[in-house]
Order: structure tokens, then C-alpha cells, then sequence
């Protein structure tokens, strides 16, 4: 009779022998199996015995399930090994035998990746506590340093890039944030405001266009913290080819008038900001706007002196 082990996580060292064909694994008490882990789904997965193989499937969970370094899709039975590290959550399992970590090589690393991504999850979609603090203070330390800016400044550019450099400093799994500034007279885009997050990165300029032209047109924000499990409706082309993982915009509204977006965005991993994050970047959206407005002001009235 084979074994389920928990290598890595809350109740780390237990195991559990697998009595029945099906087995449900989950944060409720109504599982076969229940794990004590917060980033861990009510109904997470199903793991299925036919003849000699073992697999599992994913229920939907919110921070889905990694096999191999990669995630799993959801409703569909994957096969799994014995030994192999199963990532759900902050909880590692494996099956057969417990995994040990022993003599990797270059496969082996690629499941590690796995279980390190997992643990930076959390179940609304968070980010771990080592990567990012999302504390009232940080908020509040961030709203100060964004006032602060738009008051000493009068070059909207120089402004703009002070704050996406505040918040790729504290959203740290954002690779990419820029200001799209469009002609309120046009509806075109007028000016890209951005900064490089790495010295390597050569493409600073680059965003969704879809993303952004939809934000523009209808006034709303969009917030996708997992492209890899959205619906394929939901998903443009340029989201695809750009290999984007997770994407927020933010329109800048003054005067009931859309002056622009912020677009941030990360290109390694999904779950580049918590869905609370959505509110800080409104908050911060409001005053970047009236700047906008008022440096597009003083632009016409010398223009027309």
C-alpha cells in the first residue's frame, strides 16, 4: 500500500497511507487527507490509483499545483512518480518515498524551483513575507514618499519615474512599470514614462497595448494575478507572444477625465503583487493624475503665451 510523505511545510515528517482509489487533499476537515496550511485550498487536489500508476489532479485550487517546476492544469489528471516533489501551497508531498534532496542535477533543480515559487504563495494570491512585507506601514511610507515627490517637482517625466521606482522597490516581483500618458484632446498616446528594473532589461517601453487600450477605453482597472489560469477569452494575443505572468493597470482619472494609465507587470513568475495591491495603486493613481493634468496645463498656457 503506497504512501503519501510531507517533505516540506506544516506537518513536515507525517504521512499518510493511501487506503482508497481516490483521495481528496485539502485545507477542510472533509478531506481524506487535510493539510494545516493556510495557502493551501479548501479542495486542492484529487490523487487517483489505476493499476500501478498514481495521479493527481488539480480542484481549481488558488495557487494551483507544481510537478516537475511546472504547473499542472486544472481538471486534468497528470501522472506522477514516486519520490517526485508535489508543490501545493507552502506543502511539498511526495508520493511512494519521501524526497530527500540528495545528489541533484540539472532536472532536480527545476523541481526545486517549483517548491520555492509554491512557498511564496499564499491563498489571496500573496506574496511570501521574505519577498514582500505588504504592511499598512509600507503603504503608508510609500503614499508619503509619492506626495512628497509630486510636490518638489514640476517635471511631470522626472516625477512619474520617482514613482515607479517607490513601487517596484516595494512591489519586488513587478519587472516592469510604466506610464502611459495619452493627449486628452486626441485619445493617442502622448508620453511613455518607465525605468529599467534591471540593467539588462532593453525593453522598458514594452506593455500589453490590448491591456492598456481596454483600461483607456472603458475607465476600469485590470488585474490578472495568474495569466496561466485565466480564461482563454480573457487573454489577448499581446499577453501570449510577451509571455506576460501577472498584469495590473490603473487608470489616471482627474476631472472625471482618463489623462492615462500606470501598467506594471512581471514577466518570470505570476503573482507579482496581491490583489490588495489593486487598492494602493488607485490610491497612488489619484494624485500621479491631477499631476499629469496640471503639467499638461502649464504646458498650454506657455504654449499659448
Amino acid at each position: 500500500m503506497i504512501k503519501l510523505y510531507i517533505v516540506e511545510g506544516p506537518g513536515k515528517g507525517q504521512s499518510f497511507e493511501l487506503k482508497a482509489d481516490t483521495i481528496h487533499i485539502g485545507r477542510s476537515p472533509d478531506n481524506d487527507i487535510q493539510m494545516n496550511d493556510r495557502s493551501v485550498s479548501r479542495k486542492h487536489i484529487k490523487v487517483l490509483r489505476k493499476a500501478n500508476k498514481y495521479l493527481i489532479e488539480d480542484l481549481e485550487s488558488t495557487n494551483g499545483t507544481f510537478v516537475n517546476g511546472k504547473q499542472i492544469d486544472c481538471g486534468e489528471a497528470f501522472e506522477v512518480n514516486e519520490g517526485v516533489p508535489i508543490a501545493i501551497g507552502e506543502t511539498v508531498i511526495c508520493l511512494g518515498k519521501a524526497y530527500s534532496g540528495d545528489d541533484l542535477d540539472m532536472e532536480d533543480m527545476a523541481i526545486l524551483d517549483s517548491i520555492d515559487f509554491s512557498k511564496e504563495l499564499s491563498e489571496s494570491g500573496g506574496i511570501s513575507a521574505e519577498d514582500r512585507t505588504m504592511t499598512l506601514q509600507n503603504n503608508m511610507e510609500l503614499i508619503y514618499k509619492v506626495s512628497n515627490v509630486l510636490m518638489q517637482s514640476s517635471n511631470i517625466s522626472e516625477t512619474l519615474q520617482k514613482i515607479l521606482k517607490y513601487i517596484l522597490e516595494l512591489l519586488k516581483r513587478i519587472d516592469r512599470g510604466v506610464f502611459v500618458l495619452i493627449d486628452s484632446q486626441t485619445g493617442e498616446i502622448s508620453q511613455l514614462v518607465s525605468i529599467p528594473k534591471r540593467r539588462s532589461d532593453d525593453a522598458i517601453n514594452v506593455f500589453s497595448r490590448t491591456i492598456v487600450d481596454r483600461v483607456i477605453r472603458e475607465g476600469k482597472a485590470v488585474i490578472m494575478l495568474n495569466t496561466l489560469v485565466e480564461d482563454e477569452v480573457s487573454l489577448s494575443d499581446s499577453l501570449k507572444l510577451m509571455k506576460i505572468k501577472s498584469v495590473m493597470c490603473v487608470p489616471l482619472i482627474s476631472r472625471s477625465q482618463i489623462r492615462g494609465v500606470v501598467y506594471i507587470d512581471s514577466i518570470d513568475k505570476p503573482y507579482g503583487f496581491r490583489r490588495e495591491d489593486l487598492s494602493l495603486l488607485t490610491a497612488l493613481s489619484i494624485p500621479a493624475a491631477i499631476a499629469v493634468e496640471n503639467a499638461f496645463l502649464y504646458s498650454r498656457e506657455n504654449m499659448g503665451g
